[in-house]
């Protein structure tokens, strides 16, 4: 445990840009909800409410993983691990349904979403498995890697949640950079995913291909690395119709509606096509707080969860915007400063892994709004409505504040 004179140790730059961003989420939270009252005739402030709620739980959690050293919780990984897949096994079976989607357990007017905490679950588990295993030598290594990743990520895309799903994949590649256990394993996970996005382009796949064939041949790869590499790349290739046909209908026209917003403007693009509405008439000062026209009228469906930040865009412009933006690279800026710094290998790989999951999820939720990137259920970390992800944002805060206390000796 920490003396409390610890906490002049902690980041205040952390604190900071959690706090403003907390605040700015509950702002356009009511501005998104407080007009359902006329609507539905639901307290105007039930959503804020019921976040706040939330912001209290998710504050326990944040005091208690700063509080403990976060090296106690190196030793308690596997009963994380094992207590996440029971979880994730389970609402296969209980969970409550919405949209088609298995993902909630419901506690009276509450619901729990475990694939959000799964998320910190495989950053603790990645961070003491390369802390473990400095480098990836054998296939069992790699195989015992891929495994951890694989059960969680299959559990959650069966539900399904492929958005959810992809934070494992990028979680995955963002500690084994940091890590440096494995080169050839993370070209490995990386080029197929490259051979995904362009497979549809075939000519531009193969220049791709030639690429990397080119690439091996300076390197003066193996046998079997070409074997490896440009074997998985074919194979993605060749069995893209069986991929494909793995996602459900409504995840294929969500990517066919990104190749092309105007193909079904009223279903799968509406929400991508009235986000991207709501942002650019927002212009450089916004509208004003409660005078979105798009955001008053309820335009947006999902705009205080996922869609949020057309809110912020189109009521606080692109100033708004932009300091939501600044906001989160400060987070990612100190959780690398405070990887760079930690006292201990474990320590640095968690922090190495919240900088990946955060990235990750602003990217994925910016760009799902701005229409550079297919709609997926993915929340603004501090700022979307939901509690499951506030208190898995929340933790790994605290997590972040239990390493930078930690990374001095305190001096009495």
């Amino acid at each position: 445990m920490i003396n409390f004179r610890m906490l002049k140790l902690s980041d205040l730059w952390l604190w900071a840009a959690m706090s403003v961003l907390l605040l700015i989420g509950l702002l356009a939270i009511f501005s998104c909800t407080h007009s359902l009252q006329a609507k539905f005739g639901v307290d105007s402030l039930l959503f804020v409410k019921r976040q706040l709620l939330s912001l209290l739980v998710g504050g326990v959690g944040l005091a208690i993983f700063a509080y403990f050293d976060y090296k106690r919780f190196k030793k308690a990984t596997p009963y994380f691990y094992v207590g996440i897949l029971v979880l994730l096994a389970l609402i296969l079976f209980a969970g409550g349904n919405g949209k088609s989607a298995q993902r909630w357990f419901q506690l009276g007017s509450f619901s729990f979403q475990p694939s959000e905490l799964s998320k910190i679950v495989m950053v603790l588990v990645l961070a003491a498995f390369f802390a473990k295993r400095k480098e990836l030598k054998t296939f069992y290594e790699n195989g015992s890697l891929l495994l951890l990743v694989s059960l969680p990520f299959l559990l959650i895309f069966k539900q399904p949640d492929l958005g959810t799903a992809l934070v494992f994949f990028f979680i995955l590649v963002g500690m084994l950079t940091a890590s440096g256990s494995s080169t050839k394993l993370l070209v490995f996970l990386v080029t197929p995913m490259v051979s995904i996005m362009l497979r549809p382009m075939p000519y531009v796949w193969i220049v791709y291909l030639l690429a990397i064939a080119l690439a091996l041949f300076l390197t003066r790869a193996s046998f079997w690395d070409w074997l490896f590499v440009l074997g998985i790349n074919l194979a993605v290739g060749v069995a893209m119709p069986f991929i494909w046909g793995m996602l459900k209908a409504y995840q294929r026209q969500r990517v066919l509606v990104f190749l092309n917003p105007g193909l079904d403007p009223y279903g799968a693009g509406y929400h991508s096509l009235q986000s991207k509405i709501a942002i650019g008439s927002g212009g450089l000062f916004g509208k004003g707080f409660l005078r979105g026209t798009q955001t008053q009228l309820q335009f947006i469906p999902e705009q205080h969860s996922d869609f949020i930040f057309s809110v912020i865009g189109e009521e606080f412009g692109f100033i708004g915007a932009s300091l939501v933006l600044a906001l989160f690279a400060i987070i990612v800026w100190r959780a690398v400063v405070i990887a760079g710094e930690a006292d201990t290998p474990f320590g640095s790989l968690l922090a190495y892994g919240v900088a990946s999951m955060t990235a990750f999820h602003v990217i994925a939720n910016i760009g799902m709004t701005l229409g550079l990137l297919p709609v997926v259920g993915m929340p603004l970390p501090f700022v979307s409505y939901g509690g499951s992800s506030l208190l898995m944002n929340m933790i790994s805060m605290g997590l972040l504040q239990s390493i930078s206390m930690r990374r001095h000796k305190l001096i009495f």
